[in-house]
């Protein structure tokens, strides 16, 4: 009989909001598999900023990887790293940019850090997180882990892009 293995997550969230959102999601998304094997990924979806509003709407995507033997800090260094070679600048905070990547998850288990804590504090309040990361092969997994919200008040916020 065979057992279907089940690997531990790392789930990565990205956004756009300036110049070819849909570009920088794919040039992201090319650098990431660069030094992590991909899993799956959500569709694009379009969403109004949160936070900070007076900026134009961010498009979104989730990706999963599997988790490499690394500590996440190494895995937070890699994302910061991209996010430079990409040009992100970092002006006002929450502010518009053209990359913005978030580690969600690395692993099952909750990480705390100095600069780092897992899963993101804010992800069960974000519909751009949240129903995209239905889309990923280890949503039935981390739903047995964490309560995720059924629904939003502002679902229909999120357009589909691709």
């Amino acid at each position: 009989m065979s057992r279907k293995q089940v690997s531990t997550p790392l789930i990565i969230s990205l956004g756009s909001n300036q110049g070819d959102r849909s570009a920088n999601l794919d040039l992201a998304v090319q650098l990431l598999e660069q030094n992590f094997v991909m899993k799956g990924q959500s569709r694009v979806y379009e969403s109004r900023a949160v936070d900070y509003t007076d900026q134009p709407n961010f498009y979104n995507q989730l990706l999963e990887f599997v988790l490499p033997a690394m500590p996440q800090e190494n895995i937070l260094k890699i994302v910061l790293n991209i996010e430079n070679k990409m040009g992100r600048r970092r002006g006002i905070p929450k502010g518009p940019r053209n990359i913005d990547i978030d580690l969600i998850f690395a692993g099952i288990m909750p990480f705390k850090g100095p600069d780092l804590v897992l899963p993101h504090p804010r992800l069960f309040d974000r519909s751009f997180i949240v129903i995209p990361l239905r889309e990923l092969p280890s949503y039935p997994l981390l739903c047995k882990i964490y309560d995720f919200p059924q629904s939003f008040p502002y679902e229909m916020s999120l357009q589909m892009i691709r």
